[in-house]
């Protein structure tokens, strides 16, 4: 809100410009008129400055007037609205902002008041990947063991993705980088797809999910049944 007083310097920076004459009635009328329209004081004072200093300083002095409180209030509001233009909001620290709504009508306020300057980027994202995904890109760049039996490769490989290869595997100790094993009618077999307890050792979780023996007993099992099959039938499941 402007005050009387205010709104009586209003009008003696007006008089200081145009000679005019000013009275109580002046004072009323443009009290009345700037606080109808929502009009702070300094953006009355800029706008006094603009009209005199700008738009009237382009005219020829008979074409020029005395400011009234439309010419105010019109280019009040237009220097606001130059004031935003380039605005952004400024999110605070942390992912989360619970009070969105009043922080967003708060700095609007400020920087189109000029209380506070605009801010014209955007801030950057700060933060970095979640914990299991941390855990898992431990393993990037490892250097990757060769086999027994294996010559020692002329160049340094290194594992270039996270995922299961990027650890060993608890279950056929396949080395980093290598893929999954498995006997079959006595020779070994590179699997498709990781060992499950790999894929969860990878991603930070336990390596066995059931007893020792328990596991043991499934492996019997299965080396049995994969025992029978046919080689043609060895051929398809691998």
């Amino acid at each position: 809100m402007i005050s009387y007083e205010e709104a009586g310097r209003l009008l003696g920076l007006a008089a200081a410009r145009d000679q005019r004459t000013v009275g109580d009635a002046d004072v009323l009328a443009w009290h009345a008129d700037l606080n109808a329209a929502g009009i702070a004081f300094q953006d009355a004072t800029a706008a006094l400055t603009r009209f005199y200093a700008v738009e009237m300083a382009g005219l020829e002095p008979e074409a020029r007037r005395r400011v009234t409180t439309p010419d105010v209030i019109s280019i009040a509001r237009k220097i606001r609205n130059e004031r935003l233009a380039n605005f952004v909001y400024e999110p605070p620290p942390g992912e989360r902002d619970p009070n969105y709504l009043a922080r967003l009508r708060g700095q609007i306020g400020e920087v189109a008041s000029g209380d506070r300057p605009a801010l014209t980027e955007r801030p950057a994202i700060a933060g970095g990947p979640s914990e299991d995904l941390a855990r898992v890109l431990e393993g990037v760049g490892r250097r990757v063991p060769k086999e027994p039996g294996e010559e020692e490769p002329p160049e340094v490989v290194e594992v270039r993705r996270p995922g299961p290869l990027g650890v060993e595997c608890p279950v056929c100790r396949a080395a980093i980088g290598r893929p999954c094993r498995v006997e079959i009618g006595g020779k070994r077999r590179e699997l498709r797809k990781p060992h499950a307890a790999r894929a969860r050792v990878a991603t930070g979780g336990p390596a066995e999910l059931e007893s020792p023996e328990e596991i043991e007993r499934r492996r019997a099992a299965s080396a049995a049944r994969l025992n029978a099959l046919t080689e043609s039938d060895q051929e398809e499941a691998s």
